[in-house]
């Protein structure tokens, strides 16, 4: 072969090899920007309910975080004597709006609620989103505030999606521990997480679309993948002496059930509990079955019906 016919033919696999990387990084790089430089969605951002819309007393709070941000949330007094505290976190793109009806069944249950705005999202400014992994900040910062308002009271942590990895880090950190956590839609870890929606989202494969994602987020929001492991996390709660509830969607392709039911397994406490509502996708179980949850969330935190 020539000397030229070999330049040639470099110069095309060079291209080819080019190219194939080019159509790879452009969603990566959406993605990555999508996770970790975006916030709440326009949608979410045009809704303006509030507590008081059901007729509840509420107002708006400002929580310190130990990475100096402050935490926007809604403070859902309770009854006298108050049954338990509730801190509960949205999911990716959403608001506490996302979590306002469970909110208001555990305000009129008689429980002290925090519903919190997470890092970069809704009314909190600044921090980059981290699928759940700075979130626990966040979380802390609102378990703390509570613990303060009303010492002895049953503290619980609640989350959707990013939110359930935040409140399960946030609960397997915390010096004196919750009483318990709730995850819903929760998925299993960051890098699955992220293959997941590498395959929904564009067709791409874990290898290298996953990795590639991973390495962008971890340049732009300085985060390991690997550090956010929610079955790990229930794995601590459990040995915490600190019980789960996890509630899966069927449907739900973002996080597989049986990555869900992983989480569920990882605590090993007898307390434990797993609602599943079928015909669910992901973060709506609560949506189609509100009776199954509300009935869940009692039973789990020992309340009494409203």
């Amino acid at each position: 072969m020539s000397r030229r016919r070999k330049w040639l033919l470099r110069t095309l696999l060079g291209l080819l090899v080019g190219a194939i990387l080019f159509v790879l990084l452009i969603p990566v790089a959406v993605g990555v920007a999508l996770t970790t430089a975006t916030g709440t969605r326009p949608q979410d951002r045009a809704l303006t309910t509030t507590p008081r819309d059901f007729g509840l007393r509420y107002r708006s709070v400002l929580l310190p975080t130990e990475d100096a941000l402050r935490v926007s949330a809604w403070l859902l007094p309770g009854s006298e004597p108050v049954p338990c505290g509730v801190v509960i976190a949205h999911g990716l793109f959403r608001s506490r709006r996302e979590v306002l009806d469970r909110a208001v069944f555990l305000a009129r249950a008689g429980c002290e609620v925090l519903a919190i705005d997470l890092r970069r999202h809704g009314d909190t400014r600044g921090g980059r989103t981290t699928l759940g992994h700075d979130e626990r900040f966040d979380v802390i910062a609102a378990a703390h505030y509570l613990r303060k308002r009303s010492p002895g009271t049953r503290l619980y942590l609640m989350g959707v999606s990013m939110g359930a990895a935040g409140v399960a880090g946030a609960g397997a950190a915390l010096a004196d521990p919750p009483s318990g956590v709730v995850l819903d839609s929760t998925f299993r870890n960051a890098p699955e997480v992220i293959d997941q929606y590498a395959d929904l989202l564009f067709g791409l494969p874990p290898f290298p679309a996953g990795d590639l994602t991973r390495m962008g987020m971890r340049l732009s929001a300085q985060f390991r993948a690997e550090d956010l492991d929610v079955e790990e996390h229930s794995r601590t709660l459990g040995l915490r002496g600190v019980p789960v509830l996890v509630i899966v969607g069927t449907e739900d392709r973002r996080a597989p059930p049986g990555s869900q039911e992983a989480v569920f397994r990882a605590n090993g406490l007898s307390g434990s509990r797993m609602l599943t509502v079928r015909g669910a996708g992901h973060g709506r179980p609560c949506l189609v079955d509100p009776a199954a949850c509300r009935e869940a969330f009692a039973a789990f935190m020992g309340l009494s019906l409203p």
